[in-house]
């Protein structure tokens, strides 16, 4: 059987990108040329396209969203360069990602954070799907990337505070005082932040191990390939049964709610959303992204980067996604599902267990009896 023609939209879409990429190309070589040989070529804007009009107010919200919902580090434009590449070489669809899963696992993650993207920031779809010119893409992308990094900046410093009030109203009360603003004192060199962050591999109420650790013995080397213990229900970890009370520690669950509801809500255990407050869409990847935000929070890092030491903070989120997002199994898959909905039921409540997980009414006795009749 020979292969259906491609539809007019696919065609559509892989033009645009096509002349995106020509015009990501020609910057790149324009930025190559030395400045005696720019003298010598002129590219003249093209207008026989309208220019889009987008509020910038949404871009800026939408932006905010980027490093909460979709993905720790990427710039937008290297997100959307991942869709033109596909898009130029047919594998955009969802029968063709298995295809490149195994051995294309950085571009395979970049797109996934692409689908994100773009359904939660409805203006990029807008403007890929568009004929707008290179430098409008180049000019929003500059904009989201702004605010997604601003966002993340925000959340980042309201923890810091957040984190060493919730520690200090424990008990027995740390001592030393763990300060709201000095975080150099913190990670290691404190007792208490030491065993929240320490790998569950590792015993931190051994002495010999905690020095071992702050003095960077590589046998005990704090790494990405680790769980830290504050990921586990009361610090607690199974080694036959290691997923048990994974990703259910209480002072993650007050991280979330501090950054994705209130910070009211994060003080009180029974605070949850209204039904008219809660988002249509489940927001999981944020939750991920907070459980790195709480590590930095708990750490002696005076600012926010990817390398801690050793520990690789964007390879420790893209675990954690991977988890979710890559079951192997169905027993796996069914266990991220219960997961979840423990996740939206600290956050949301129970009562809104409808929103988050639609009732399957095939069965029941209403649609039952109307089929039988």
């Amino acid at each position: 059987m020979s292969p259906s023609p491609p539809s007019s939209s696919s065609h559509a879409e892989t033009l645009l990108s096509l002349k995106r990429r020509i015009a990501a190309l020609e910057e790149l070589n324009a930025e190559l040329r030395t400045p005696a040989e720019r003298k010598r070529y002129v590219l003249y804007p093209r207008t026989h396209f309208r220019p889009l009009i987008f509020n910038s107010n949404n871009q800026v919200l939408e932006g905010r969203v980027i490093r909460r919902l979709v993905c720790l580090t990427e710039r937008v434009e290297d997100l959307v360069s991942e869709f033109d590449r596909r898009t130029t070489l047919g594998t955009t669809d969802g029968s063709d990602d298995e295809a490149f899963e195994s051995s294309h696992t950085i571009e395979n993650r970049r797109y996934r954070s692409y689908k994100k993207l773009v359904m939660w920031c409805p203006s990029v779809r807008m403007l890929i799907q568009s004929s707008a010119e290179s430098s409008e893409l180049a000019g929003m992308c500059n904009k989201l990337n702004r605010s997604a990094d601003a966002a993340r900046g925000d959340d980042t410093t309201s923890l810091k505070f957040a984190v060493a009030s919730w520690l200090m109203q424990t008990s027995p009360t740390p001592n030393p005082v763990i300060s709201n603003r000095d975080k150099s004192c913190r990670g290691f060199y404190h007792d208490t932040t030491g065993k929240l962050l320490c790998p569950v591999d590792y015993n931190w109420d051994d002495a010999v191990v905690r020095e071992a650790i702050r003095h960077y013995h590589p046998d005990y080397r704090v790494t990405s390939y680790s769980w830290p213990s504050y990921l586990y229900r009361d610090g607690h970890y199974d080694t036959k049964n290691p997923t048990k009370g994974l990703f259910k520690g209480e002072l993650l669950v007050k991280a979330v709610k501090h950054i994705f509801t209130s910070p009211t809500s994060a003080e009180n255990p029974s605070a949850s959303l209204s039904s008219c407050d809660f988002p249509k869409r489940r927001r999981t990847t944020g939750e991920r992204r907070t459980r790195c935000d709480l590590r930095f929070a708990l750490s002696s890092a005076g600012s926010w980067r990817i390398m801690d030491d050793d520990f690789d903070q964007e390879e420790f989120y893209h675990n954690i996604v991977d988890y979710f997002e890559l079951c192997p199994s169905r027993e796996a898959t069914k266990e991220v599902e219960n997961l979840l909905l423990w996740w939206n039921q600290q956050v949301f409540g129970r009562r809104n267990v409808s929103e988050y997980r639609p009732q399957k009414t095939e069965r029941l006795s209403v649609v039952m009896t109307s089929t039988a009749r």
